[in-house]
């Protein structure tokens, strides 16, 4: 017995199954990719911790990267 129904599958992808599609596979791509680059970084990445020894700091007022400037005209 063959029963006939309206809503089966025939196997032809329209453009908007074609696009959803698309943008799943995009999805996955990105987040893969993104994972395995955290991963990579996160085990590569020099546990080296700089201290405050390491560190400094010089805050100047923009005139002092100007004071040149005005001798040498």
């Amino acid at each position: 017995m063959n029963y006939n129904s309206s809503n089966q599958i025939t196997g032809n992808a329209t453009g908007l199954d074609k696009a959803i599609a698309g943008l799943l596979v995009a999805g996955v791509t990105f987040v893969l990719g993104y994972t395995v680059v955290r991963a990579s970084l996160a085990t590569s990445a020099d546990p080296t911790v700089a201290t405050d020894a390491d560190v400094e700091v010089i805050v100047t007022h923009q005139g002092v990267m100007w004071q040149d400037v005005s001798t040498r005209f």
